[in-house]
């Protein structure tokens, strides 16, 4: 497979759409931004005159407070892990021109925020729960001061022999604002000075191809998006503030797209818009008031679920609650399960019918204008994300969690296996060739008829979500950076 430049090409993807701080250092020439995801948190350092990231920083903890030295190029980073029963924290400093990483640790304490008072002092608050009683909160300050921050030993800081001054946690001046915030528009500013755009929506959380090159994709503020083959934005069908498409079900004669669309309030609305591929006219719009899952046949025909949390504040929804609607979004059926978690709709991409799992062991497929049910065969496990697809060796679900499985359809007879070295993210399927995004940011294609690797691409770590495979054999890869890749 040959790479093919990305859609949507903005700076910083390292952040996966989620920037929390900027800092810039005194000289000017570097840029520091932290990504906080809970406990998989990173700090991206970029070059100032390209906007190329030259370190990326992995943190297993919360890695929100950022300072530059004011007159160093050094860069300090507050950790907590946010944990209510077992607080833990610490400082890392980096130095950007060599590379050079030192961490502190506070077994007891989260720091956050990290500030430089002057050139010689490094402030930081320290905060944590009692162990006893979560209700309880303590915050605390210190200071370190040094004339020389530059190349430390890993033993030069002790944290925990640090003087501390309390504080009242519930003081408005405990925490002082960060310099930087709100990140966004300071990137986007950022970004224009380098002659480049930000916008930040990130998040593809839904892609597709189309026979003719064009892509669609989904981000925040966005239902669904159009791009051409070179780059080019062709159109866009706005959603409301925060909100975003989730799910893209292209039409058979790719004339059309079913997309899946939460309102700002996933709870109380779900759209799922008609969308002409041709310029993005929104040809019917039909709305159920709760949380609700998507799933197409390749015929067009399509389903939803409610898939509310319940709590004893909000009425159920209006039975029944599972639906089901022809291509024109004409209503044809639906089934009322008493208890909903005995029928889930199962996430297979592709499918000739529509399959559920029953009481987590019997896949069936449900008749959506009868609603009779037929169970095809049992299951010792969740299937995870599936993709039907049809090759020499006849029908077949494949499937995957931490291993890739082909199973005969409908039987459910067990073709092959192959392991995995991490959790798959999404499957699809082409022309004999199954892909697997996973976890561990890698693609991993393999034969469909005998699970025979074909390759194992690494990939850029800018947040995989979603994934298809296009018509004419393209791989694309929606990321939380927004970045679409394309291989």
């Amino acid at each position: 497979m040959g790479e093919l430049p990305p859609l949507h090409e903005e700076p910083f993807p390292e952040l996966r759409g989620h920037a929390s701080q900027v800092t810039v250092s005194a000289d000017g020439r570097w840029i520091a931004v932290s990504s906080v995801l809970h406990q998989q948190s990173r700090v991206a350092v970029h070059r100032a005159d390209d906007l190329s990231c030259a370190h990326l920083l992995m943190f297993a903890m919360d890695a929100e407070s950022i300072a530059f030295h004011p007159t160093l190029p050094l860069l300090a980073v507050g950790l907590d892990n946010y944990d209510e029963y077992d607080r833990a924290g610490g400082l890392t400093l980096f130095e950007p021109d060599n590379g050079r990483r030192v961490d502190f640790a506070d077994p007891r304490w989260g720091v956050d925020p990290v500030r430089w008072l002057d050139a010689r002092t490094l402030e930081l608050t320290f905060f944590r729960v009692d162990e006893h009683d979560e209700y309880v909160r303590y915050a605390s300050r210190g200071t370190l001061v040094r004339d020389d921050w530059l190349g430390l030993a890993p033993d030069a800081l002790d944290l925990t022999a640090l003087e501390r001054e309390p504080l009242d946690p519930e003081a408005t001046d405990t925490y002082p604002d960060q310099p930087g915030s709100p990140a966004g528009p300071l990137l986007a500013e950022i970004a224009e000075r380098a002659g480049r755009t930000y916008d930040g929506l990130g998040g593809v959380r839904a892609v597709a191809g189309l026979s003719d090159g064009r892509v669609l994709a989904t981000r925040r503020d966005t239902a669904v998006e159009c791009w051409a083959p070179d780059g080019t934005l062709l159109w866009r069908v706005p959603a409301e503030p925060r909100a975003h498409g989730t799910r893209i079900e292209v039409a058979a004669d790719e004339r059309t797209a079913r997309i899946t669309v939460p309102g700002p309030d996933a709870r109380a609305r779900t759209d799922f818009p008609l969308v002409s591929t041709a310029d993005g006219t929104v040809l019917d719009r039909p709305s159920v008031p709760f949380s609700a899952a998507l799933q197409a046949r390749t015929d067009g025909v399509w389903a939803i679920r409610d898939t509310y949390n319940r709590s004893i504040e909000v009425e159920p929804p209006t039975p029944p609650n599972t639906r089901f609607f022809a291509p024109d979004g004409t209503p044809l059926g639906g089934v009322q399960e008493p208890n909903r978690y005995d029928l889930v709709p199962l996430d297979v991409r592709r499918c000739p019918e529509l399959l559920y799992g029953r009481r987590g062991r019997d896949v069936v497929a449900l008749d959506p204008r009868t609603t009779a049910e037929t169970t095809l065969h049992s299951v010792d496990a969740p299937l995870g994300p599936a993709v039907h697809t049809v090759d020499a060796e006849g029908p077949a679900l494949l499937h995957g969690r931490k291993e890739l499985v082909r199973r005969a359809h409908p039987t459910g007879e067990i073709a092959w296996t192959r392991p995995l070295e991490s959790e798959v993210v999404a499957l699809d399927a082409h022309d004999g060739i199954l892909h697997a995004l996973c976890a561990d940011d890698t693609l991993v294609s393999v034969a469909t008829t005998d699970g025979t690797v074909l390759a194992h691409r690494p990939l850029p770590p800018y947040g995989l979500l979603s994934l298809h495979a296009a018509p004419d054999g393209t791989v694309l890869i929606g990321t939380s950076a927004g970045r679409i890749l394309r291989y």
